[in-house]
Parts: C-alpha cells; sequence; structure tokens
C-alpha cells in the first residue's frame, strides 16, 4: 500500500501556496473550506491542508523540509519518514513522505516545499489512507497542488544554486492588464451570473432581547428562474440552486420575482469614482499593497480601476453536509477591480483573484451612484 501511494505521489508532486489562493477550484466533488490560515480541501479520506508564506529563516528548502518532519496536529503521531526528495515540476522544491497515525489509524503524509521570494517557503500536504479505490482522488489532488503552485506570483522564483532561498530585492509588479482581468472574468459560468437585480428591503432580528430590523439588500436573479438575497458564495465553484448556494447556513436560494428597486448593472469593463468610509496612513494611496488599515465600512472604487474593499466575503460550500458545511473567508482587499453586469472579479497586490457578485443604486433623485452592494455588504457614505 505504502509503495502504491509512493508511485502515485512521485510524478505528480504536492505544492503549497498561498492559503487564500482561491484562483484555482478545488477539483470536483471535494469540499473546500478556511480554518484559520489554511485552505483545506477533503475527500474521501483523503486531506489536504495548503499553509501560508512563511520565512524559512536562510535555510535551504531541504533543510527548511527536513526541519518539518515530525510537524503534526494534537491528533497526528509521526512514525517515520520514507524518503526526502527534490521534485521536478516547481524549481527548488522538496517533498517528504512520511508514515503517520491519525487518531491511531495508520496513514500516508506527504509534505511539500514550495519556494517563494525573499527568503519565503510555503508548505502544503496530503494524508490519508491509500486503497485502490481513492487513487484517482490522490492523482487528482496532487494535480491540484501543482496548478495551485503554478498559479501564484511568488512561487518557483526562488535560486536551485546550492538548493539556497534567492533573497533578492522584490521588484515591483507588474500593473494588472484590463485584458487579463476580463478573462478571469469571462471564466464565470454564464448560469452563475445574474441577469439581473433589485433592491429589496429584508427583515431581520437582532440583538437581546430580540428587535425586528429591517435592511437593505440585493436580490440576485439568475436564468435558472432562481434569486437569492444571499451572495457570499463562489460563482466560479458553486451554482445558484438550493442543492449548491442553498447549503450555506441561512442562505435561502428560492424560485420567485421579488419587487424591488431595480439595481444598475454594470456594462462589461466599466469603472466608477466612489469613496465610502475612510482609510488611514498609506492605504489612502490606493497602492494595494497595504489594507490593514481600511475599516469595514470602506469602499473605494476609482475609474482608473483601483479597488480598496474593507469586508470581502469569499465563500465556499462544502461538497458533502446539509448546509453548515465550507468556509468563509472574510477581511480587506485591495487591487484592481472589473465589473461585468452584476460580478466582479478582483486581483490583489499578490496576484490573486477572486470573484463576487456587485449591484448599485441611487437615492431618490440623485444622479450618481449612492449605494454599492458587494458579497452580501452594503457599503454607502457614511459621513450623510
Amino acid at each position: 500500500m505504502i509503495a502504491a501511494f509512493a508511485a502515485l505521489i512521485t510524478p505528480l508532486p504536492m505544492v503549497a501556496t498561498v492559503a487564500h489562493a482561491q484562483n484555482v477550484a478545488a477539483p470536483p466533488g471535494w469540499s473546500d473550506a478556511q480554518s484559520g490560515d489554511k485552505r483545506i480541501l477533503s475527500k474521501d479520506g483523503i486531506t489536504i491542508e495548503i499553509g501560508p508564506w512563511q520565512s524559512a529563516e536562510g535555510s535551504s528548502i531541504r533543510a527548511w523540509l527536513k526541519s518539518q518532519e515530525r510537524r503534526g496536529a494534537p491528533d497526528i503521531r509521526y512514525v517515520s519518514t520514507q524518503r526526502l526528495q527534490a521534485e521536478k515540476a516547481v524549481r527548488g522544491s522538496y517533498s517528504l513522505l512520511r508514515n503517520v497515525q491519525v487518531n491511531g489509524r495508520d496513514q500516508i503524509s506527504v509534505l511539500y516545499a514550495c519556494p517563494g521570494q525573499d527568503g519565503t517557503v510555503m508548505l502544503m500536504e496530503m494524508r490519508g489512507a491509500v486503497t485502490r479505490q481513492n487513487a484517482a482522488d490522490i492523482t487528482r489532488g496532487a494535480k491540484f497542488g501543482e496548478e495551485v503552485c503554478a498559479a501564484d506570483p511568488d512561487a518557483a522564483s526562488a535560486s536551485r544554486a546550492g538548493n539556497k532561498l534567492a533573497v533578492a530585492e522584490r521588484t515591483p509588479r507588474k500593473p494588472v492588464s484590463t485584458q487579463s482581468l476580463a478573462a478571469a472574468n469571462a471564466q464565470i459560468p454564464a448560469g452563475s451570473r445574474p441577469q439581473s437585480a433589485s433592491i429589496v428591503l429584508a427583515n431581520k432580528w437582532v440583538g437581546f432581547p430580540a428587535v425586528r430590523v429591517s435592511e437593505a439588500v440585493a436580490m440576485m436573479r439568475f436564468a435558472n428562474g432562481y434569486e437569492t438575497a444571499c451572495t457570499k458564495w463562489n460563482p466560479m465553484t458553486q451554482s445558484p440552486t438550493p442543492e449548491s448556494a442553498g447549503r450555506m447556513k441561512r442562505c435561502k436560494v428560492e424560485r420567485g420575482a421579488s419587487k424591488g428597486k431595480p439595481a444598475k448593472k454594470f456594462r462589461a469593463g466599466e469603472t466608477i469614482d466612489i469613496s465610502f468610509g475612510r482609510t488611514s496612513g498609506a492605504s489612502r494611496d490606493l497602492g494595494g499593497s497595504n489594507s490593514s488599515t481600511i475599516s469595514g465600512g470602506t469602499l473605494r472604487m476609482t475609474k482608473s480601476g483601483r479597488i480598496q474593499i474593507g469586508k470581502f466575503n469569499a465563500f465556499s460550500v462544502s461538497a458533502a453536509g446539509s448546509g453548515a458545511g465550507g468556509g468563509n473567508r472574510r477581511g480587506n482587499l485591495s487591487g484592481e477591480y472589473y465589473l461585468n453586469g452584476h460580478t466582479i472579479t478582483i486581483k490583489d497586490a499578490r496576484g490573486q483573484v477572486y470573484h463576487g457578485f456587485i449591484a448599485a443604486s441611487s437615492n431618490s433623485g440623485s444622479s450618481k451612484i449612492d449605494h454599492v452592494y458587494i458579497n452580501g455588504e452594503h457599503y454607502w457614505d457614511r459621513k450623510k
């Protein structure tokens, strides 16, 4: 069994990359969630964990990976190592094949180190009990890891000289072209693109004791006849159906035609100039590299195609389960944006791509955009 696992892993290396590399969709049928700073995929007893970039502290990739040999969560016990070897798919990368016990059961674990820029390295692990039945899933998981690493701009940038990490001066990134963002947006399936949207008032209970309040939300309507105000799901990997997006907790996807105020639908490539909320320090220049000072209510979009957003929901639904599965990543985001209808595609300073939903509306008598709704968040000028 161990030999069979090693034979499958050797030609298809597992490669670590940024935990938020959501621009590479999970293989069909795999659950996809976020846990802390890790992206976690699983299917039929096979688990893949992708960690964040971290410093190798001047060590070679091989030596750094060797230092991770006995790592593991409280329920994972290291048993022994089969081999540590260089991999060809990504320059300077190494894999380490281990025997482990997970909750007392024997499994195989492969750690893979992917070199990055400025002395950084990333770690991916794939583990599970190998059988003939799940061999195809192992192959798909390994291919996924390779694709994720290749998609990350910091990957495969280290020097192989002496197997040392290159600690060279970082060169400025080239501006993201409108063409590349348009191509990324074009990958969103037609069925996951809203045909129209309207602004409606939704009732909810808040506080304790609970008080019923009304809030404005964007209701998205799709070609399959379903509509939903729940837009935290990923249009690249999920669909507007009760069986997909509707499995999320408190997410209703229903047939109907709710009445409301029609929302603005954007032309492909259209840009807008809005400034809702406040930012401070370096974030004011929309440089894209420092989003830590953006407040939750901040949304800035420029005519040149730059964006800063204080809350961006990126949600993935688990492929299994009845509704609570999946993971939500919510936080600051800076970069370039592309609008098309009621979809928005954002590429951040690290080159990661995010897809979501957008709608806009104006106040009565106003000729400008006064409200913007992105992935379930409502932005407006809070100074008024």
